[in-house]
C-alpha cells in the first residue's frame, strides 16, 4: 500500500483505548472546570460516568472528600484545582473518598496539559466516554487506589503504637542502631538511662558523656557494645558506668544482638540496657557486711579458743588434784569432805561451761561431728541422770527416775544424748528450790521414744517461751547462774539426731516440762551393748608428759605414777624429743601451746623417728576448735583430748581400750 492511500491514525481512538487499559481512575478536566473524559477504572470506581460534561462542583457534591487525616477538603484545595489555577503539578495527593458509601482512600497526581490547537467540539466523542478530548490547558488526573495499602499501613502504626507502649514500660533500655550507628528506636527507659535521643549517633553520645568500664575508663566508641554488634558480635551483659550530669554514676549491664538481612549481612544492632546500681549498692554493702560478720566470727572463734584455753588449763590441776584426793579422803575430817566434793561438783559445771560454749560454736559453724550408732537410750538417760545425783542432793532436791524394761533402741550419739539429758536435769535442778521434785521419764509412742524431764521449779512466763530455746537466754528470772547455752544445745542435738524438742509451762512457780522425742532405731544392732571395760592399773607403761603449766603437770604425772606407769614430765618440746629418743615411751601425753617448739612439730618428729613408729601420740590441750583436732591428727596425733580430763578417762585412754580419739573432752 502506498503512503498515499493509508488511513490516517484515529489519536483519539488510540488515546481512548490506553486510558481505558490502565487499572487507576484517571479524569481529564477542561480549562474551565468541566469534566471531559473519565476512563473505564474511573467510571467503575467513582461512578465518574455521571460526571463526565459537568463542572468539578458536581463531582465534589457528590463524592465528598476529605484529606488524609479526615478532614474536609475545601475544594479550592483540591489537587485538580490547584493544578488548574497554578499550572503546576500536584503530586501523591492523599485524599478520602467518599463513594456511594464506601471509602476510597486514593493518591492523586494532577498534571497540566501543554496548550494547543485542536478541536473543542465536545461531541467528538471518545469510544469508552462517549465524549471527545478537549486537550488545551486542562488537567489530567490520575487516582492511585490505597485503600488496602493505607489500612496495612494503619494496622502497622497501631501494632507499632502498642509495640512502643509496652518497651516504654519496660524498665530496661531498648535501642536499634542502623549500620551508620544512628539511634532508629529507643523506648523512654533508655532515653533515661542513656539519655540517647532517636537519629543521634554513637559518636554524638559517646562524646557528650562517654561510657566507661567497670573500673572507670573510657570506652572507645569502637569498643561500645552497639559497635561490636554491628560488627557482627554478641554482647551480654557487660557492665559499664556513666555519668549523668547532676546524678550519681551509674551502673549499667549492656547487651547487643546484630539484626541480619536474608543474605546474612548485618543492617542494624539491638542493644538492650538494665541499670543495675541499687543492686550493685546493695550488693557492695552486703558484701562489705558479710565480711564483717565474717571477720566477727573469726574474732570470736579465736576469742573462744583463747577462753577455752585460758580456762580449761587451770581446771585440769584443780580437777586432777581433787580427784586424786577423793580417791585417797579415808583420813579427811567431815568438813574437809564435804568441801572437797563441792569443789569437785563446781569444778565439773565449769567443764560443762566450757564444753557447752564449744559445742553451740561448731555446731553454728557446721564443724560439729556426731559418731552414730545403734544404741539403748536408757543406758545414756541413766548415766545422765546418775551424774547428778550428788548435786540434786546437795541442793535438797529429790531426783527420780522412770525407765522402761526393754531396751529403747535408736540411732545416735551416745555421749550427745547423754549430753541432752544432763543439760535437761541440770537446768531442771537449777530452777528448783530444795524441796522440790525433778522426775525423768523414759516412754515409747508409735515409732517414736520421748524423753520428758519435769521439775516443780520456777516456771516459765508464758511470754518466753516461744524464745526459751535461743542461746543467752534464761526466761524472766535468771537468778540460777550460767550462760544460758543448755537449751539452745539441747535443740540443736535434738534435731541432729532427728527429732525435736518442746517445753510446757502453766507460768511462773508453776514448774517446767521438757520433751525430747526422738525416732525409734529400725533393728538392733549385733553388739550394741558392749560397755567400757572397768579402768586398770598401768603397770609397766612408760608414760612421756609434755606440759609447760607446772600444776597440770605434775598432778597428771601424779596421777599416772598412783596407776603404776613410769613416766617422765618435761615442760618444753625440745625436751620432750629428746626424752622421747632416750625413753621410747608406749605413749607420749603432749600439750599443743608449748613454749619453743609446740606439740604439732614435736608430733611431726617423733613420727619421723622409726623407733617410736608404736608410740601412741595424744594431745592433752585446752584448744579443742575443729580446726585444732585436724592439726592434730593431721601432725601425726592418734588422739586429740581437752582439758580437763578425769582419771577415768585418762586410764581408758593410756589403756588404749577406747577407739583413737578425735576431739573428746573432759568430764560432762
Amino acid at each position: 500500500m502506498s503512503p498515499e492511500s493509508r488511513r490516517p491514525l484515529d489519536t483519539q481512538g488510540v488515546f481512548g483505548a490506553i486510558l481505558d487499559a490502565l487499572v487507576e481512575p484517571v479524569l481529564v478536566v477542561g480549562s474551565d472546570g468541566v469534566i471531559e473524559l473519565a476512563n473505564a477504572a474511573a467510571i467503575q470506581v467513582l461512578g465518574a460516568d455521571r460526571d463526565v460534561g459537568r463542572p468539578l462542583a458536581e463531582h465534589f457534591a457528590r463524592v465528598g472528600v476529605r484529606t488524609g487525616d479526615g478532614e474536609p477538603l475545601p475544594p479550592a484545595l483540591h489537587p485538580i484545582v490547584r493544578a488548574l489555577a497554578q499550572r503546576q503539578a500536584v503530586i501523591g495527593a492523599e485524599l478520602l473518598l467518599e463513594v456511594e458509601r464506601r471509602t476510597v482512600t486514593c493518591l492523586i497526581n494532577a498534571i497540566p496539559l501543554p496548550p494547543g490547537g485542536g478541536a473543542s467540539d465536545r461531541d467528538e466523542l471518545t469510544p469508552s466516554g462517549g465524549h471527545g478530548l478537549t486537550p488545551s490547558g486542562g488537567v489530567l488526573a490520575v487516582f492511585y487506589d490505597i485503600t488496602e495499602a493505607a489500612r496495612l499501613e494503619r494496622e502497622v502504626a497501631a501494632q507499632s503504637a502498642r509495640l512502643q507502649a509496652i518497651v516504654d514500660l519496660v524498665d530496661e533500655g531498648i535501642a536499634v542502631l542502623d549500620a551508620d550507628n544512628h539511634v532508629v528506636f529507643i523506648n523512654d527507659a533508655g532515653r533515661r538511662m542513656l539519655g540517647f535521643a532517636e537519629g543521634m549517633t554513637l559518636a554524638e553520645r559517646a562524646h557528650r558523656e562517654p561510657l566507661l568500664d567497670a573500673d572507670g575508663r573510657p570506652l572507645a566508641p569502637e569498643a561500645y557494645p552497639s559497635a561490636r554488634g554491628l560488627r557482627g558480635e554478641i554482647v551480654t551483659d557487660l557492665p559499664v558506668l556513666v555519668d549523668r550530669p547532676g546524678g550519681p554514676r551509674r551502673h549499667l549491664r549492656i547487651s547487643a544482638h546484630p539484626l541480619r538481612r536474608p543474605d546474612n549481612t548485618v543492617e542494624a544492632t539491638l542493644v538492650t540496657w538494665k541499670d543495675v546500681t541499687e543492686e550493685t549498692r546493695s550488693r557492695r554493702e552486703l558484701e562489705a557486711a558479710r565480711e564483717t560478720a565474717e571477720s566477727a566470727s573469726r574474732l570470736k572463734d579465736q576469742f573462744i579458743a583463747a577462753l577455752s584455753h585460758e580456762l580449761r588449763t587451770p581446771l585440769q590441776p584443780i580437777l586432777g588434784w581433787t580427784e586424786v584426793l577423793r580417791r585417797h579422803r579415808g583420813g579427811l575430817d567431815d568438813v574437809t569432805s564435804r568441801a572437797l566434793e563441792a569443789i569437785h561438783r563446781n569444778i565439773r559445771q565449769q567443764v560443762r561451761l566450757v564444753d557447752d560454749l564449744l559445742d553451740l560454736s561448731r555446731i553454728v559453724h557446721g564443724k560439729f561431728t556426731l559418731r552414730f550408732e545403734t544404741l539403748d537410750l536408757r543406758d545414756a538417760v541413766r548415766a545422765g541422770v546418775e551424774a547428778f545425783e550428788e548435786t540434786a542432793n546437795h541442793k535438797g532436791v529429790r531426783l527420780s527416775s522412770a525407765l522402761p524394761p526393754a531396751r529403747l533402741l535408736v540411732w545416735g550419739d551416745s555421749a550427745r544424748l547423754q549430753q541432752i539429758t544432763t543439760n535437761l536435769v541440770s537446768n531442771a535442778i537449777k530452777f528448783t528450790p530444795p524441796g522440790g521434785r525433778v522426775s525423768v521419764r523414759l516412754s515409747t509412742r508409735g515409732q517414736q521414744v520421748r524423753l520428758d524431764v519435769e521439775d516443780t521449779g520456777e516456771g516459765i512466763a508464758p511470754a518466753e517461751l516461744p524464745f526459751i530455746f535461743d542461746a543467752f537466754r534464761q526466761g524472766a528470772k535468771p537468778r540460777a547462774g550460767g550462760l544460758g547455752l543448755g537449751l539452745d544445745l539441747v535443740r540443736r542435738l535434738t534435731e541432729l539426731h532427728g527429732g525435736r524438742v518442746q517445753v510446757r509451762s502453766e507460768g511462773l512457780d508453776r514448774g517446767a516440762t521438757f520433751i525430747v522425742e526422738l525416732p525409734l532405731a529400725p533393728s538392733p544392732p549385733a553388739a550394741a551393748h558392749a560397755g567400757l571395760r572397768p579402768a586398770g592399773r598401768l603397770d609397766e607403761r612408760t608414760v612421756l608428759v609434755v606440759e609447760d603449766d607446772d600444776d597440770t603437770r605434775g598432778v597428771v604425772a601424779f596421777m599416772l605414777e598412783a596407776e603404776g606407769a613410769r613416766v617422765e614430765a618435761v615442760p618444753n618440746g625440745v625436751a620432750a624429743v629428746e626424752a622421747a629418743g632416750r625413753l621410747l615411751p608406749q605413749v607420749v601425753l603432749c600439750d599443743i601451746g608449748l613454749p619453743d617448739i609446740d606439740g604439732l612439730e614435736v608430733a611431726r618428729r617423733l613420727r619421723r623417728n622409726p623407733a617410736l613408729s608404736a608410740t601412741r601420740l595424744i594431745a592433752l590441750t585446752g584448744y579443742g576448735q575443729a580446726e585444732d583436732v585436724r592439726q592434730a591428727i593431721e601432725a601425726g596425733f592418734d588422739a586429740h583430748v581437752t582439758k580437763p580430763i578425769n582419771l577415768d578417762q585418762l586410764m581408758a585412754l593410756l589403756a588404749g581400750r577406747d577407739e583413737p580419739l578425735t576431739g573428746a573432752r573432759g568430764p560432762g
